[in-house]
């Protein structure tokens, strides 16, 4: 069964369930490439356009082919979505970002959401932006030059960023899978310029293993290495755009953790990914859980949390919501 997706974008709601903005139930807006729980909502308003998206959403449900569907979606970008409905342009915007984050595009998909808030039409013009990033190994990277990278001298237009999840296994609370998957959170860090050039970071905060127990249950703690993970697969992720304020928070709290020393038990890479994400304006609850000898947040858990909607946006004054994507193989 191929991958098919799965997108909540998060109207700001407290963590008591206190709904605002788009609902369906519970504060939740869903709109995602499933024609069958919300076409009917988009039919009548613009009918030829409506069509065809839901045309190209039914489409994907069967094949789940991304990269068909990502050019069927920019193909459909023109006048007449421009004069569309704004429900028609935010779904199908929200469509693209969801596509888009599942083959690696980061930059494009959280301009693709900010475009679905704010009611842009604006795109990347590099063409390198629209290459599918394949899988690759996760290798060291300088945590300044991730700061540098930042420091372009250019004036922003917005910054947006991604909390990224890979579970030990999808759709469980299972904090390890045999002895060397314990899973893996990062963030992907964005800004765009107003010259229409773009910054992008991946980065997850890892265990410099120093022996065969280094960074285990029987020796938790170990030397700290930041590592490249732009190439790094996942199955959740949630997505907010941000503040300059909150940017230049994200980035203060990555240089408190360089050089601080990894511990399996309270300060892992969803320590790290939630502690991020939360500096951000993204709260996660319910995201530790057990292993023999220890107890912490992990990616199993923090996982499954982004699945069952144990997220919010905590931000002083939350507005425009969150991006939340299910990418788990198979599922349905």
């Amino acid at each position: 069964m191929k991958p098919i997706l799965l997108i909540l974008a998060l109207a700001a709601f407290s963590a008591h369930g206190a709904g605002s903005g788009w609902k369906i139930a519970s504060g939740v807006h869903a709109d995602s490439l499933l024609p069958v729980s919300i076409g009917r909502s988009i039919q009548g308003l613009d009918h030829a356009t409506a069509a065809e998206l839901l045309g190209i959403e039914s489409n994907y449900w069967r094949s789940g082919d991304h990269l068909k569907t990502m050019a069927r979606l920019l193909e459909l970008l023109g006048p007449q979505v421009e004069l569309s409905t704004r429900k028609v342009r935010f779904r199908l915007f929200v469509d693209l970002a969801g596509v888009t984050a599942r083959l690696r595009l980061y930059p494009l998909a959280m301009r693709c959401f900010y475009n679905a808030l704010k009611g842009d039409m604006e795109l990347p013009r590099d063409s390198g932006i629209y290459r599918q990033l394949p899988v690759a190994e996760s290798v060291p990277v300088d945590p300044d030059s991730i700061v540098a990278a930042f420091g372009d001298g250019k004036e922003a237009a917005f910054y947006a960023l991604l909390l990224e999840v890979k579970q030990p296994v999808p759709g469980k609370r299972k904090a390890f899978k045999f002895l060397n998957n314990v899973g893996h959170t990062f963030i992907t860090l964005i800004k765009y310029n107003q010259d229409g050039s773009i910054v992008s970071r991946s980065f997850g905060f890892y265990p410099r293993k120093a022996g065969v127990f280094s960074a285990t249950p029987f020796d938790p703690s170990a030397p700290s290495v930041f590592k490249d993970d732009s190439h790094h697969e996942w199955d959740e992720a949630a997505g907010r755009i941000l503040t300059f304020q909150q940017f230049r928070t994200v980035l203060k709290v990555l240089k408190s953790y360089d050089r601080r020393r990894y511990h399996l038990n309270y300060r892992n890479c969803t320590d790290f990914g939630l502690d991020v994400a939360r500096s951000g304006g993204i709260g996660v609850w319910d995201a530790a859980g057990n292993w023999p000898l220890g107890h912490g947040n992990n990616p199993g858990s923090a996982g499954q949390s982004l699945l069952e909607g144990k997220l919010a946006d905590i931000s002083p004054a939350p507005a425009d919501g969150l991006l939340v994507i299910d990418n788990r193989t198979g599922h349905r």
